[in-house]
């Protein structure tokens, strides 16, 4: 990482912590290009992201080589989710330094965002060609192929992405997900748990929770899966993960036979739309067995 920018992604989110002016091909010597670009910084970490991409225009006009202020007008178009705007931007940081691997990241990232697959992933390899170490372009490389449903090849990108940050949590998430598809059950869990050991924010914990009981659940660990979806419900803020794992814990109950706690958790479930009508189904099935019994 060039020493100019800091940068601290979670998710998809992403805050600017600081910049560094220097000896920098990023950056510029222009005193009124720096003040506008550090009045667009801070700005940006306000939340008052249109000001901000005002602010790095302005920079930008002052002196047309500052690439840093490509990159973070970029940064603040993605954050109004602007990605035709913001792979602009980014391209405009390329094309004063074209070995700005964070920007070809950034821009694969926007590619991939406007379904532009094949685009993404030659950004992503440029940047790889540039810090073969960038843990975020081997993560993107992995969402480009699991959009594309080629989950054999996603789980390489994820792994490559956590061999270059371990702690590299949405990484291990991801990775879990892609085995899931491919059926490998145990290698889901173990990826699970890794994104578990390195998640910083309690309520992501939730989803990697859900799937993680899904995971067990298929391996008939039932007593790991309540205890993951139970998990869930704790850590977990959106109704529809919390519904994912009640229909979960309806399952696990159903399979011991235990019918009413099953219902319990079934009717949970169907309080969020998304789960409705799977729970009235399990719920209907419970309470007439002999209608559908064939």
């Amino acid at each position: 990482m060039k020493r100019a920018i800091f940068i601290l992604l979670l998710g998809l989110g992403f805050a600017l912590t600081g910049v560094v002016f220097g000896q920098n091909e990023n950056g510029t010597t222009n005193n009124e290009a720096k003040l506008e670009f550090n009045a667009a910084n801070k700005a940006f970490k306000e939340g008052k992201v249109d000001l901000a991409i005002e602010k790095y225009k302005a920079a930008i006009q002052i002196d047309p080589s500052f690439a840093l202020a490509y990159y973070w007008m970029g940064n603040a178009y993605r954050k109004n989710e602007d990605y035709v705007s913001a792979a602009k931007a980014y391209e405009g940081a390329i094309q004063k330094n074209g070995k700005m691997a964070e920007a070809y990241t950034a821009l694969g990232y926007a590619q991939a965002k406007q379904q532009k697959h094949n685009d993404a992933l030659n950004s992503y390899k440029a940047a790889l060609s540039i810090d073969p170490k960038d843990a975020k372009a081997h993560w993107g490389m992995g969402e480009v192929y699991r959009d594309q449903k080629n989950f054999t090849q996603a789980v390489e990108s994820y792994k490559k992405a956590v061999e270059a940050d371990p702690a590299y949590a949405n990484a291990w998430k991801d990775m879990g997900g892609s085995f899931m598809e491919l059926g490998q059950y145990e290698n889901a869990v173990e990826a699970f748990l890794n994104a578990l050991q390195n998640i910083r924010v309690k309520t992501q914990a939730g989803d990697v929770y859900y799937r993680l009981g899904n995971a067990y659940f298929e391996l008939k660990k039932y007593d790991e899966a309540e205890q993951a979806y139970n998990d869930c419900l704790t850590n977990a803020r959106q109704s529809l993960l919390k519904a994912g794992a009640n229909f979960g814990l309806g399952e696990i109950y159903k399979k011991r036979g235990n019918s009413q706690r099953a219902l319990q958790y079934y009717q949970e479930a169907s309080k969020d739309r998304n789960w409705k009508k799977a729970a009235e189904h399990e719920i209907e099935l419970l309470r007439n067995p002999d209608k559908y019994a064939y």
